[in-house]
């Protein structure tokens, strides 16, 4: 079977970071072919870590986010080549083998694999990580085709996160994650509000955000509602506990420390206990 990876990656630091450097390793073993898609001009160093990997670049101007990237790499490539496509993004950290993963994806029947399911607005592949196969790979070109590229971030939201998705359901093919979500089909993105199931289900990945406590500032009211834990230390204890780790989370942590301080995450732990008491009765009242 010819399959391939479609990685988009957009850090931001001179060098590739070493957790894009260990996701792609991974996903090199695990594909035919693996192309990085960045606007990112590369050091000597990482242009050799690529070719010592046998990992393909195709340098794309930064626009439509890792969708713009992804359709870009759809017109470069000749699609009806391979059995399987993997969109992937750098949004998260692979903290341990993908082998388990990549087993179940070899047994599913779906026509669309990822990582977690989401039915917020409506149905969906949450599109840090799909697995398209023969009939969604063709209708994933169709589809391109039909909206070409969009850079607002809400049309791609829309058309491509949402639409896409539900031009598969419609044209009947099947979707499937690896984790569940514990029975949550609430407003809030599974991947956050169900991320300490989704550790103890056995997902391979966690949120750079999460990890790096790098979230927006109009991110962080939704975070409260839901009860986000943005302790990073409960996380790397979380991840401490899981088997074949590829990285050591403390050293990981130190390399990385929180990007939120003290007085931050006291402020945000403050709101979600106020919220945690609030809500309860602002919705008897409501009833």
């Amino acid at each position: 079977m010819s399959s391939i990876c479609l990685f988009a990656s957009y850090y931001t630091s001179n060098e590739m970071p070493y957790y894009v450097k260990v996701y792609l390793t991974q996903l090199r073993k695990n594909f035919s072919k693996t192309i990085l898609l960045s606007s990112k001009q590369l050091t000597k160093e990482d242009s050799e870590f690529l070719k010592l990997e046998n990992i393909e670049y195709q340098l794309e101007k930064n626009e439509g986010f890792d969708f713009g990237l992804w359709y870009k790499a759809f017109q470069k490539i000749n699609v009806s080549d391979y059995d399987q496509i993997a969109l992937v993004n750098d949004s998260c950290v692979l903290f341990r083998s993908l082998e388990p993963f990549m087993a179940w994806v070899a047994k599913d029947k779906a026509d669309v694999k990822g990582m977690t399911y989401s039915e917020a607005i409506t149905p969906h592949i949450q599109s840090y990580f799909m697995i398209l196969n023969k009939k969604a790979i063709g209708l994933t070109a169709s589809y391109f085709k039909e909206h070409n590229l969009k850079t607002d971030i809400n049309e791609v939201i829309k058309i491509y996160e949402l639409g896409l998705n539900a031009y598969f359901t419609d044209n009947k093919l099947k979707l499937a994650a690896f984790v569940d979500n514990d029975g949550y089909q609430g407003e809030f993105s599974p991947y956050y509000k169900c991320v300490d199931y989704h550790l103890q289900k056995g997902i391979p990945v966690i949120k750079t955000k999460i990890l790096f406590a790098s979230y927006r500032k109009d991110e962080l009211p939704n975070l409260a509602r839901m009860g986000l834990n943005i302790e990073v230390d409960h996380y790397y204890q979380l991840m401490a506990k899981q088997r074949d780790l590829l990285i050591d989370p403390i050293e990981f942590k130190k390399q990385n420390p929180p990007q939120m301080n003290s007085v931050d995450v006291l402020a945000f732990n403050l709101k979600r206990s106020l919220i945690k008491i609030v809500r309860p009765a602002y919705k008897a009242v409501k009833k």
